[in-house]
């Protein structure tokens, strides 16, 4: 039937496109340029391959699930999850996400495993293509670079569509970059295995292809994506602190990010290359090495493993490293015990232990010459050597004398606190959490809004002490805290199920399945790179398709799930009918339309987030008039969206503030109409906000600020403005920002005594509080305490004042503003 060849068409392809397009997805005007759209675009492909299968079954007329051996792990994770949602602190936040990353969220977590059970119950009907010749030809390896070269030149043509406005719904440029993904998809179809498993790994290694060498470039200062974006061939659209020339990090957003997805990627290469090899040797032999197109092959095999390994050692994302070290380990230790130990003889090397030591040799070459983060290994690098050397030239007792009595700095990378510090601190924080929610913790994805109020202080202390962490940078310590023990219980259930199925698997099989087994062994070192780096950090869209559905391909690889199904039938009839009648037909539409209406939502959602992404621009440039009608559009497209309204409600306050203090020089009672409806727009907003998500501190933080810049043009204000930041204290009790803005508007509301002992709170917590601001509050306030009618009546709180002033000036060095104030009380 052909409807259901179109469906099953539609559901492969949406899979290839799944591994190809996803890591590639970035657009330059979305609130966040990488997670999100990654995100939506899964979202896309899950929606439009749940229409199709849920088609395929009314067509059917048979309801049907794959049935596996991870079925009851994973019931008991997404339940666990659901039930975490359902009592959690934001339950915004935990169906869908925090906002821009939205990975993590419920809808995610659900996307995922929908998009498992339909890749393992969908395989069968796919089927295989005509088998072709070879795929190793002169016509194909210019396919493939064809495929390459379009990627590139499109999305060079894309750059000069630079957009300049959210008006259009879909960009020029996104369209023309989107354009050229698909064509150079098409070309590399052109060129795919026939088999529906190795097209899946097919095009998730093309894709790394393309990443890799759109990432290489920007460690010599060469950034493809700023020449997209702003049409300049350098690295100057990335802020000082996000630099590629210091750690690459391509199209997946972060170093440690493309870290993660290369280490997934390099066991599966070097199981290709071994095999490649293998053929190239012992199935042809021709003179010319160019035309052994296995051993051509081979080579740009090899060479590509030693791109993705540089890449990893240029993000300098030491989690990623450690990874790719220990899977190689793994890798190479089961191929040189299996393959190599039974015929190894060091006289007469067999072809394995010639792979097996090119491939050592090959990491170890690259990491001698290049380096590597861990500076305690730095003696078996080049770099190191030359240190070394260098050291022992110049010692001399003079020297070392003179040197000795030099003061040292600790050593912190690009000038902040040492990141493994940082994560001990936001480690404790979140066993904290559990703590307090012991069983099924905080709320899915709700880390930053329950670390906020765990906060260790030694956290302050820190170069990040006012950063936002969103996740505790280990995602066993994340599920901990925010879905308790059940959830973190669940989640090493169906990872353990996986290993002990799968190890097992291959160390029964390897003799059997002969030098296919490498490809499984393959398979399991990628899976485990992910529980490795996911300790050092969390895991992303990219890296959570490849936990969901690496599982999936090696189960039906390994022909581990038998034809036993999940399933109902519809109708008594024969299942495979021509014909489909009227009731199948309107199931079938409504589908259609169902899956074509959640589309158009998360288009909305994506347009106005664009709308959002500029006004949100607009405020922080001081533009708010601007912004305005930004932030407008992005709330009536998407109302539902708390975090739209809150920026919304600030702005409506600053700009109902600014009309409202020109009136009081030039009074116009039409400007005084419209900055009472932004004044009440704002309240109103900002009102249903703190009762919608009552455990959110950014919004908490928000509403702070609404009300204070209410209260520069009216004083009744500021009572609503204390209010506000008493409880942004109670969601945030260790956070130094929020204790010194308290003491200050105490201290504006008349309550000194109260200010003080806030802002001796707040250095408490910050000693340092910004250059000592704390303390020029806290000597404000006490000579405040000290007069009476402008005369100083009490000498005790004038002594205090005069004090701290002096303080600041013998702790934190000259300070204008502290050195006035004495000048003016001493006169």
């Amino acid at each position: 039937m052909r409807l259901l060849n179109l469906l099953n068409k539609t559901i492969q392809y949406c899979f290839y496109l799944l591994f190809f397009l996803v890591p590639l997805a970035l657009v330059g005007d979305t609130s966040e340029l990488f997670e999100f759209n990654k995100l939506w675009a899964t979202f896309i492909l899950t929606i439009i391959i749940g229409t199709a299968w849920f088609t395929k079954m009314v067509v059917k007329r048979q309801f049907y699930l794959q049935k596996t051996p991870l079925d009851i792990p994973i019931a008991l994770f997404v339940g666990s999850q659901i039930i975490s949602t359902i009592f959690s602190l934001d339950m915004h936040v935990s169906l869908w996400g925090y906002y821009s990353r939205f990975n993590g969220g419920l809808l995610s977590i659900l996307s995922f495993v929908f998009l498992y059970y339909a890749f393992v119950s969908n395989f069968r009907d796919f089927g295989k293509e005509e088998e072709k010749e070879s795929l190793l030809n002169t016509r194909n390896i210019a396919l493939f670079i064809a495929a390459i070269v379009i990627f590139f030149a499109g999305n060079f043509v894309a750059s000069f569509f630079r957009t300049t406005s959210a008006e259009n719904f879909f960009p020029l440029q996104t369209l023309v970059s989107a354009i050229t993904v698909f064509a150079s998809f098409i070309v590399f179809l052109k060129v795919s295995p026939n088999d529906f498993i190795k097209k899946v790994l097919y095009f998730g290694l093309s894709s790394a292809a393309l990443i890799v060498l759109w990432g290489l470039p920007s460690h010599f200062g060469y950034d493809p994506t700023c020449l997209l974006f702003r049409g300049t061939f350098d690295v100057s659209c990335w802020t000082a602190d996000f630099q590629p020339k210091v750690r690459i990090f391509s199209t997946l957003g972060q170093p440690a990010w493309y870290g993660a997805y290369l280490v997934v990627i390099i066991p599966l290469l070097m199981a290709i290359f071994i095999n490649f090899v293998h053929n190239g040797l012992s199935v042809e032999k021709p003179k010319n090495f160019l035309k052994n197109y296995n051993l051509v092959f081979a080579a740009l095999l090899f060479t590509f493993i030693g791109l993705c390994y540089v890449s990893i050692l240029w993000t300098i994302a030491r989690g990623s490293v450690l990874a790719a070290w220990i899977v190689f380990a793994l890798f190479l230790i089961y191929y040189f015990y299996f393959y190599i130990k039974p015929k190894f003889n060091l006289k007469r090397p067999s072809l394995d232990f010639k792979i097996f030591a090119s491939l050592i040799i090959l990491f170890y070459a690259i990491t001698f010459f290049n380096g590597q983060p861990f500076s305690f290994l730095d003696i078996f690098t080049l770099r190191g050597i030359n240190e070394k050397y260098q050291n022992l030239v110049k010692a001399n007792p003079a020297q070392v004398k003179e040197v000795s009595k030099a003061p040292t700095a600790p050593a912190q990378p690009l000038g902040g606190t040492e990141s493994g510090e940082i994560r001990l601190y936001v480690w404790k924080g979140g066993v904290d959490i559990w703590k307090n929610y012991p069983i099924f913790g905080s709320g899915v994805e709700t880390y930053a809004f329950a670390y906020y109020k765990f906060r260790p202080i030694e956290h302050n202390k820190t170069s990040e002490w006012n950063f936002l962490y969103n996740k505790a940078h280990n995602e066993y310590i994340n599920f901990l805290a925010t879905t308790g023990t059940i959830g973190i219980v669940t989640y090493f259930l169906m990872i353990g199920a996986f290993l002990f199925i799968s190890i097992r698997f291959v160390f029964k099989n390897t003799k059997k399945l002969g030098r296919q087994a490498l490809l499984f062994a393959a398979i399991i070192a990628s899976y485990i790179s992910i529980l490795i780096t996911n300790f050092f950090g969390f895991s992303v869209v990219m890296i959570n398709i490849f936990f969901y559905l690496l599982p999936a391909v090696f189960l039906i690889h390994a022909g581990l799930l038998k034809g036993e199904n999940y399933s109902f039938i519809f109708s008594k009839e024969k299942r495979e009918v021509l014909t489909m009648s009227n009731l199948q037909k309107m199931l079938a539409i409504l589908i259609v339309i169902g899956g074509a209406y959640l589309i158009f939502v998360l288009l909305r959602f994506w347009q106005a987030d664009r709308y959002y992404y500029l006004g949100y621009n607009f405020d922080r440039g001081g533009n708010y008039q601007e912004a305005y009608p930004f932030l407008q559009k992005a709330v009536e497209l998407r109302p539902s969206e708390p975090t739209f309204r809150d920026e919304l409600s600030l702005n409506n306050a600053i700009v109902a503030s600014a009309i409202l203090y020109q009136n009081s020089q030039n009074p116009n009672q039409a400007d005084v109409n419209v900055a009472k409806q932004l004044l009440d727009n704002s309240i109103a907003q900002s009102d249903r906000i703190q009762k919608e998500n009552p455990n959110n501190v950014v919004f908490a933080k928000t509403r702070v600020r609404v009300f204070y810049s209410l209260s520069q043009v009216d004083a009744s204000y500021l009572p609503k403005a204390l209010d506000a930041i008493k409880r942004a204290k109670e969601l945030a009790p260790t956070d130094a920002d929020i204790s010194y803005n308290l003491g200050v508007l105490l201290g504006q509301n008349g309550q000194l005594l109260e200010a003080i002992k806030e802002l001796k709170q707040t250095t408490k917590l910050k000693p340092d509080y910004q250059g000592g601001n704390a303390y020029y509050a806290m000597g404000l306030f006490y000579h405040e305490l000290a007069l009476k009618n402008g005369q100083v009546v009490d000498t005790e709180y004038e002594k205090k004042a005069i004090e701290t002033m002096e303080y600041i000036i013998k702790i934190f060095g000259p300070n204008q503003a502290a050195q006035e104030a004495l000048d003016t009380w001493q006169k």
